[in-house]
């Protein structure tokens, strides 16, 4: 694997500076470092082991420069395409978590940011939750990659909804897709949003509700996010969030297993992933699924 001295080197414009480096350890996926350039900070990011199994880099990059234009993403000063490295802009200011998300204003700075990019993003690829739930589903099959007991039941579930949701399926926008409150930095006039890997054209609904679920909101934030972002509540679009969010439980269960089988980082991605199943099963059991479903 290429190592961050390696990155260091490339740059000519670095080159007798003086560099210090200091490892990021909140990755999931890849390994993320802080490098001092003479007093100028930069995040530099080297793919983990196995990602380009699930993430398009090609995508990633475009979709992340289009993002730095919206002024919600990171500037990126250097791209090394052989082996897919990203040099960007250090961020200052407080990486989020889903205890500090416990804020109105706080939160409608986040959705102000996400619908930003949803609408003035210029992203390509899709990222449509039923299609990368078969994809990723082919990858555990190639790979024979353990999944949770029941995974069929879950199977199911999928596809009643994929009936119901692309049979209505919204204009799809520019959308990050995976918004752990980590990938959110809060700069107190306005919110910056990191790591667009997984970033594509989606239904927002789907955006709203990954959103939602990563930071464990309830039902009077949801509809905070959701007058937010639309302007006014509604019923439909309100069930439809709600369903999503578990259907990203299911996805996020899915990119669990494959990291489990290929990642070196020193993490619990078996249990992670169990979690998030669980989670979706006990929704998909619940009183309430039926009612949302029936809403949709």
């Amino acid at each position: 694997m290429t190592t961050i001295e390696d990155v260091i080197g490339r740059i000519k414009e670095w080159k007798d500076k003086q560099v210090e480096i200091h490892e990021l350890t909140d990755g999931l996926t890849n390994h993320n470092y802080k490098v001092t350039v003479d007093d100028q900070h930069y995040a530099v990011r080297i793919p983990g082991k196995g990602s380009e199994l699930f993430i398009d880099r090609d995508t990633e990059l475009h979709n992340t420069l289009s993002a730095s234009d919206t002024g919600v993403g990171k500037h990126v000063f250097y791209s090394f395409e052989t082996d897919n490295i990203i040099v960007t802009e250090f961020i200052e200011g407080t990486v989020m978590s889903p205890e500090t998300f416990r804020n109105k204003e706080v939160i409608l700075r986040a959705v102000k940011a996400i619908k930003e990019v949803n609408t003035k993003g210029k992203f390509i690829s899709r990222f449509v939750m039923f299609e990368k739930f078969d994809k990723y589903y082919e990858i555990v099959k190639k790979h024979s990659i353990r999944i949770p007991d029941n995974f069929d039941e879950a199977e199911s579930i999928v596809n009643k909804v994929r009936e119901r949701f692309t049979g209505n399926m919204p204009e799809l926008l520019s959308c990050h897709n995976d918004l752990l409150a980590e990938n959110f930095i809060d700069q107190g006039d306005r919110m910056r949003i990191i790591d667009w890997e997984l970033s594509g054209l989606n239904d927002p609904c789907f955006e709203l509700g990954d959103f939602s679920v990563e930071q464990g909101f309830d039902e009077i934030e949801d509809k905070l996010i959701l007058e937010t972002y639309f302007g006014k509540f509604d019923e439909q679009k309100f069930a439809r969030m709600n369903i999503y969010k578990y259907m990203a439980d299911i996805l996020w269960t899915f990119w669990a297993v494959i990291q489990n089988h290929l990642s070196t980082l020193d993490f619990d991605f078996w249990e992670y992933g169990l979690n998030r199943f669980n989670r979706a099963m006990n929704a998909f059991h619940s009183d309430d699924f039926p009612k949302l479903f029936k809403i949709t």
